[in-house]
């Protein structure tokens, strides 16, 4: 082959559209066969996701089918990774490549009403990062979208489906595992309570192209028990480590004494007899206590609570 052949075979391959070559490929849909595949996952989807978290969690949650979008999966991330929290799946024999975002508002007001804290009815949320709690809690979500994604698109009914570890913020591009397909981002629309927020799921379109979707049975028996996840919540708060805070009440004094005090002057305590100290956590009074001594070091024996709050668990979420 002479050098002007390859030449212009390098440049024909140059001029190619790479939009068309990644559609002969299958690497890409036609937008129109993408939408309906999307909107049929999404209504197989919807109803058995509704019930699933309604079975893991006690609470009544309503799933709808939301916006469609197409796009490389990164522009999407960006695009729809606000207040959000990000998750990975795979399904065996399926896709590696399954991706997840979930609205933090949701796992905020899922976790205050598990644990006594709010009535959904009376839920206003403000989206913001997710302690560490509310993230290890966000995998209940993840974890029941991707296995009733699973049921749907699987011919295996025993195929493995996993997550990984939820992120409160996207990964980076270089840190990201999968790599950046076509893809057609999926939004259900989550009506809990007062509140309304999304989950949005990411496939490849080569996948969606491939795939058909499965009848599935709402009535499906579960692995978890109807109260799962506000018991595994409940065993989570209860393993965290909180930092302790014991107050003692001083004798008052005026503001311009305060304000001449110097290193080594003495304020005595308000209480005359036995010393009353409050024990705090996270800026809740939380038992009464008396103040003592064991050997070299000072202590507080608890005697009463501090209040009548039986939530205040609420707040060391």
């Amino acid at each position: 082959m002479s050098a002007a052949t390859e030449t212009d075979l390098k440049s024909s391959r140059a001029a190619f559209n790479p939009d068309l070559l990644d559609r002969m490929t299958g690497t890409k849909g036609d937008p129109t066969d993408i939408e309906t595949k999307c909107h049929a996952l999404l209504s197989a989807l919807s109803p058995l996701l509704s019930a699933a978290l309604e079975k893991v969690t006690g609470i009544e949650i309503d799933v709808r089918p939301g916006d469609l979008r197409q796009g490389r999966r990164r522009d999407l991330l960006s695009q729809l990774g606000k207040d959000a929290v990000f998750c990975g799946g795979s399904i065996a024999g399926w896709s590696n490549d399954v991706t997840i975002l979930c609205g933090s508002n949701l796992i905020i007001g899922m976790v205050e009403c598990l644990l006594g804290g709010s009535d959904p009815a009376e839920l206003n949320i403000v989206a913001r990062p997710l302690s560490n709690i509310e993230l290890d809690m966000s995998l209940v979500v993840f974890e029941q979208l991707n296995d009733c994604l699973r049921k749907l698109v699987s011919a295996d009914p025993k195929a493995k489906a996993s997550v990984t570890k939820p992120l409160s913020e996207l990964p980076d591009e270089e840190l990201d595992p999968a790599p950046d397909f076509h893809a057609a981002a999926m939004t259900l629309d989550i009506g809990f309570g007062a509140l309304e927020t999304s989950l949005t799921l990411i496939l490849p379109q080569a996948l969606l192209l491939k795939s058909r979707i499965r009848a599935a049975r709402i009535d499906e028996k579960t692995d978890a028990d109807a109260n799962g996840w506000a018991k595994r919540l409940s065993h989570r708060v209860s393993r965290s480590e909180v930092r302790l805070q014991a107050a003692v009440a001083l004798a008052p004094l005026p503001l311009g004494e305060i304000s001449r005090l110097q290193p080594g002057d003495l304020i005595a305590f308000a209480d005359k007899g036995d010393i009353e100290v409050t024990l705090s956590a996270n800026g809740r009074p939380l038992y009464t206590c008396a103040l003592g001594r064991a050997g070299a070091r000072y202590m507080v024996k608890v005697e009463a609570p501090a209040g009548p709050d039986e939530n205040w668990k609420t707040d060391f979420v």
